[in-house]
Order: structure tokens, then sequence, then C-alpha cells
């Protein structure tokens, strides 16, 4: 699997939805490789944004070596970077060529990305589902955007990172000059996938032995 979207040092709403997406796929014993749109903690940094978004995920696919599922965070400023209505649905259209190359693919709502609506209806035929957190977050996204229902899914995120007193996100606009003016850089904990395989093995033993006892 391959994951696309925002990633630590940068923080808010979107960087825990993909780091939900991440450890998802960990814990169901995925091989996961993590692009993301600006230098930070993962393993590439790709603009996959604007009208050439469909182009860097599909470079992004052939890097990794042609996986056979796609997560693609979506955002404010990301991929949408360019309010225009053309630009926002060749955008649009770029991705969903990109999209169906892959076997399954699932589009990350971090937060709204306020773009028309038409842009996630024209994602919808190569996506499996879309990823919200919230029930408030899933109702939203079908009124807005005229979703299927069924097509929305609530996937638990946890909060990411406890912002310091009086800081905010600053996510909108991620290529637009200045951005990263008021950037605020915080600290993830490093786990590797080997570390996870090992700290569930000890989970398992540890439950199997407990079984055991109490019997």
């Amino acid at each position: 699997m391959v994951v696309v979207g925002s990633y630590p040092p940068l923080p808010g709403r979107a960087t825990a939805a993909t780091l939900a997406a991440v450890r998802r796929a960990w814990d169901a014993g995925s091989e996961v490789r993590v692009a993301s749109y600006r230098t930070g903690a993962a393993q590439i940094s790709v603009p996959v944004a604007g009208p050439l978004a469909g182009w860097r995920l599909e470079q992004v696919r052939r890097h990794f070596g042609g996986p056979a599922e796609l997560v693609l965070g979506v955002q404010r400023g990301v991929p949408f970077s360019d309010g225009r209505p053309l630009e926002q649905m060749a955008t649009a259209v770029g991705l969903l060529v990109a999209m169906r190359r892959f076997r399954r693919a699932t589009v990350l709502i971090g937060e709204d990305p306020e773009v028309m609506p038409a842009c996630l209806r024209v994602l919808a035929p190569a996506v499996d589902h879309f990823s919200v957190a919230t029930e408030e977050d899933a109702r939203s996204l079908v009124e807005r955007y005229s979703l299927p229902p069924a097509s929305v899914a609530v996937e638990e995120v946890e909060p990411y990172p406890l912002f310091p007193d009086d800081v905010e996100p600053e996510t909108t606009g991620l290529f637009r000059p200045g951005a990263g003016a008021r950037l605020t850089v915080v600290q993830l904990p490093a786990t590797t996938l080997a570390d996870r395989a090992r700290a569930r093995a000890r989970s398992k033993t540890s439950l199997v032995t407990r079984r055991l006892r109490g019997h």
C-alpha cells in the first residue's frame, strides 16, 4: 500500500488522518510506503497537486513498484491547489486516471478540501470509499458533495499533535508562497514496522498466557 498525504512535522487534522491510515494498514499486516506533500518524515515527498497531480501520483506508483492499494489524503490546498474551476476539474480528471491503476483506492478526508462538489464526484468511480474521522464529518461530506452515504466510512483518528497554547495548524494552501512561514514542527516517536510486529506478538503471547492461567 502507498499512502499519500500530509505527514509529520506538518501538524493538524490531515496529518492525524494520514497517521491513522498508516497505523490501520500496519495493523492489517500491510507493507506500507508513505509519500508526503511536503518534505518531512515520510519516505519521499512529491507535490501531488494541481493539474499535474495525476501524473505525479503515477510517478509515486512507479517509484514504489506498483503497489496494489492507494490511500490519498485530500485537504485544503492539496491535491486541489488551484481554486479556478477548470484547474480543479483538470486535477480531478488526472487523479481519476491515475487512481484507476490501483486495484483499490481510498480517499482520506482529513479536513474539508473546500473544492467544487463535482471534483469529489469525478473521483468516486475509482474510489472504494471516502474515509472521515467522525459521523458529523460523514454527514457534512454527503450533504456538501452529494456523495452516496454508502461510499463514506467513519474510521477512528487520534488527534495529532497536541498544540502548544495559542498555536493553530496552518494547512491551507500548502504550495502558495510563504505557506511554511507559520509551520509548527512537532516530534513524532519513531516506531518501525518491525517494532510494531514485535509488539503485536508480545500482546498475543500475553493474551494466550492469561487465558491458559484462567483455565
